[in-house]
C-alpha cells in the first residue's frame, strides 16, 4: 500500500506507528515558532485512491504501533448487493470462503458491542497520521455507500502514546461538532497539504500550539470559536478519550487500519489480501454474524 506523503511529518509519524513493544516516541511536526493558521478551507474535494488503489497487500501494508507514533466510484460486492435487496441472511452455519486465522482472527475475548438485536457492530480502528489509513477511505467511503441499514460502523481513534491521543481529541471534536465532513478534511490536511494539527517540541506534544493549530482549522471550515472549545477539552471528550485507549487494548491493536466485526473478528488489508477484499471480508462476516441472532 503507498506510505505516507513525504514531508518531515512522514518521518516523524513513523516512531510512532509495527508490533507493540516499546513506546514510540511523539511524532509530528516540529515548528520552531507557534503554528500559523491554517489555510482557508479549500473547495471539498472527493479523497483521491493513490495509485494502484488495490494491489495485493504486502508484508508492510499497516501503520504498526513501534514503528509510528465526495467519495470514491462506488464498488458494490455481490454480497453486499444482495443484502441491500433485502435477501434472508445466511444462517450461521453457511460455509465462509474466508478462513480464520489466514484472512481474520478471532479475539482472545470477545468484546461487547453497542448492536442492537438484529444489528452487527463495524469497527474501523484507525488515525489520522497514517498514511495506510488515509489510502484505504476512499475504498471504505464506496462501501459505506452501499452498507445495509442492519450494520451499524463506527470509527475508533487508536490511541498509543500522547501523539495519538491529540489526534484521537480531533476525531471526538469533528464527531461532537456533528460535522462527519470534515473527517475527510482532516486526512487531507495531513497527507495532502501536509500540516499535522499536533504539534510537537523538543519531543513533546505542545498542547497550546496543537489546540491553536486545530481552533484555526476547524473555524476555517465554519466552526465558531464558541463550538470549538464546547467539544475541545471537555469531560467528555476526556471520557471518550479514556474508553479509546481502553478498547485500543482491549481489541489488541497494535496497527492500523484494523476492522473488527462484532467485536469478534478481526483482520486488516495485509490478512485479507487487498482493499477490495478486505471490505468483502468483512462483508461476509457480518452478514454471517446477522444469520447467527
Amino acid at each position: 500500500m503507498v506510505k505516507s506523503a513525504s514531508w518531515i511529518l512522514a518521518v516523524l509519524l513513523l516512531a510512532a506507528c509495527g508490533q507493540r513493544e516499546t513506546p514510540p516516541p511523539p511524532t509530528a511536526a516540529e515548528p520552531a515558532t507557534t503554528p500559523a493558521a491554517s489555510a482557508p478551507a479549500e473547495a471539498a474535494e472527493p479523497l483521491q485512491p493513490p495509485p494502484g488503489l488495490d494491489q495485493p497487500a504486502t508484508p508492510g501494508d499497516g501503520e504498526a504501533v513501534e514503528a509510528a507514533p465526495a467519495a470514491a466510484e462506488t464498488v458494490v460486492t455481490p454480497v453486499a448487493a444482495a443484502v441491500a435487496a433485502a435477501a434472508p441472511p445466511l444462517p450461521s452455519s453457511a460455509p465462509l470462503r474466508w478462513q480464520e486465522g489466514q484472512h481474520f482472527k478471532a479475539l482472545t475475548i470477545a468484546q461487547p458491542t453497542d448492536a442492537l438485536p438484529g444489528e452487527v457492530e463495524v469497527v474501523e480502528i484507525y488515525w489520522y497520521g497514517c498514511g495506510h489509513c488515509y489510502a484505504l477511505e476512499p475504498r471504505l467511503e464506496a462501501w459505506l455507500q452501499n452498507k445495509p441499514a442492519w450494520l451499524k460502523f463506527r470509527r475508533l481513534p487508536v490511541v498509543w502514546n500522547e501523539v495519538t491521543r491529540e489526534d484521537a481529541r480531533l476525531h471526538y471534536t469533528i464527531e461532537g461538532l456533528g460535522k462527519p465532513e470534515l473527517h475527510a478534511e482532516a486526512f487531507r490536511e495531513l497527507h495532502v497539504r501536509g500540516r499535522p494539527l499536533t504539534v510537537v517540541r523538543n519531543n513533546r506534544v505542545d498542547p497550546a500550539a496543537t489546540e491553536q493549530a486545530v481552533r484555526e482549522f476547524l473555524t476555517a471550515r465554519g466552526v465558531s470559536a464558541e463550538d470549538f472549545a464546547r467539544y475541545y477539552r471537555t469531560f467528555s471528550t476526556e471520557n471518550h478519550l479514556r474508553q479509546a485507549e481502553n478498547l485500543t487494548r482491549r481489541y489488541q491493536a497494535d496497527h492500523t487500519p484494523m476492522m473488527v466485526v462484532q467485536g469478534k473478528f478481526v483482520t486488516d488489508v495485509s490478512m485479507a489480501g487487498s482493499q477490495n477484499e478486505l471490505m468483502q471480508v468483512v462483508t461476509d462476516l457480518a452478514v454471517r454474524e446477522r444469520g447467527g441472532h
